[in-house]
């Protein structure tokens, strides 16, 4: 559904105070030193920002609801009710030494988006919605983009239930203990178009002097769980040319993986970021060792082709090194081109405000990625200061984060339709 909106809606501008007094009294939940914060989803933390944003919500008119995964909905009656609600939001978990906006943001300025109607009296045709998805780290829990994986069906329901946190927790008692547990199931909630609003997370906009982001497109990501097995040693008696080194191995897997995404030119990312070993004794040679591989592009037939070479680069270390080599893989995600038309809306209404944007694609994963499987989505960054994020110096402009949030307002108005009654 598309409208042309009336004059006196057309400067409609959200609250930038009441914007940020929100960041700043949710930040004070899980805060830790340095001005981060840390809720792990469906943590104590985690529970008491859920309650404080169900209270605003409710407060503002919106009835909460939830589902399996624990996904909150907040919705805003419509004109037509049988229409499907069209929805905003992103998630409030954070990584362990997070900041104050990364996800935050996007279900703040939805909710913002809410007050400024209410504010201005306006009520619209399609209901709308400010959606908080569960586990989008993945931190506490694996894989990320958990509440959103299920909502779309890409998990099922007892794999849902029975993930368990690294604390032994199981995902469904935690969710059930948390009064989060709904009878919803997927695609419980009707969507018509989902839009969501996040930090950049990298220096672009800044770099550009750019306002905003007007998200095309997310690319695709591929994990591979790579296991390295040699043969434990002792450091000070085994000669060298006679080791089964599985950490040298490793390294050498680390800087031939390296090599593999420069050849494949600027928009390639290969990455190892964490790397296990069996043994921890500094007199010990490293019998086996264990990393994940993390592959991204906007291309799928590229993305593919460097999963191949990857795989390729650590057998041949693997053999050279007197080692053996396992590799699996963890998580697929396919490129994702987002809907024109929710584009369209997005870029009109910056247009229309009078804020500078760019056209970009998103080198992170988000929920967005996922719900554009199953309704027309799209996304709107905001700066960060220095492109910095997953960090306690995470830091997003007071001005940018309304500009960014009226953005969205006029963007939902377009799709939901004004109504006139």
């Amino acid at each position: 559904m598309t409208a042309t909106l009336p004059a006196h809606v057309d400067n409609l501008r959200v609250n930038t105070d009441r914007l940020w007094a929100r960041h700043m009294e949710l930040a004070r939940i899980g805060a830790i030193a340095g001005d981060g914060s840390c809720r792990l989803a469906l943590s104590a933390e985690d529970a008491e920002a859920r309650t404080l944003f169900a209270r605003w919500c409710q407060a503002a008119g919106l009835t909460v609801s939830s589902d399996r995964a624990g996904n909150m909905f907040a919705l805003r009656p419509g004109q037509d009710a049988t229409l499907p609600a069209i929805a905003a939001g992103s998630h409030l978990d954070t990584q362990p030494h997070g900041g104050r906006f990364d996800g935050i943001s996007g279900v703040l300025a939805a909710l913002e988006v809410i007050e400024t109607l209410n504010d201005a009296g306006i009520d619209t045709i399609a209901p709308l919605a400010v959606i908080n998805w569960t586990n989008e780290e993945g931190v506490r829990y694996a894989p990320g983009l958990m509440g959103s994986s299920w909502f779309v069906g890409q998990i099922s329901d007892a794999a849902l239930d029975n993930t368990r946190a690294a604390d032994g927790a199981v995902f469904a008692d935690e969710v059930r203990a948390h009064g989060w547990y709904g009878d919803q199931g997927q695609h419980g909630f009707a969507l018509g178009a989902f839009f969501e609003l996040h930090i950049e997370q990298g220096p672009l906009l800044e770099k550009l002097g750019r306002q905003l982001g007007i998200v095309t497109s997310v690319q695709g990501l591929r994990w591979l769980d790579v296991k390295v097995t040699g043969m434990d040693g002792h450091a000070g008696t085994t000669p060298l040319d006679h080791r089964k080194d599985a950490l040298l191995a490793a390294a050498r897997m680390v800087v031939g993986l390296n090599e593999v995404g420069r050849s494949f030119g600027p928009d390639a990312r290969v990455s190892v970021g964490r790397i296990k070993t069996a043994t921890d004794g500094p007199s010990t040679i490293v019998g086996e060792c264990c990393f994940v591989i993390d592959i991204r592009h906007p291309d799928a037939v590229t993305l593919a082709q460097m999963a191949d070479r990857s795989t390729a680069i650590c057998h041949d270390i693997a053999m050279a090194s007197d080692c053996d080599v396992a590799l699996s893989e963890r998580i697929s995600v396919a490129p994702c081109k987002f809907d024109d038309s929710c584009i369209d809306a997005l870029e009109g209404a910056a247009r229309a405000m009078g804020f500078s944007h760019v056209r970009m694609a998103s080198g992170a994963l988000h929920d967005a990625s996922n719900v554009a499987t199953v309704a027309p989505t799209a996304m709107i960054f905001i700066p960060c200061r220095d492109g910095i994020s997953h960090n306690v110096n995470e830091y997003a402009d007071p001005d940018d984060l309304a500009a960014g949030a009226t953005v969205l307002l006029h963007a939902m108005l377009e799709k939901a339709g004004l109504s006139l009654c």
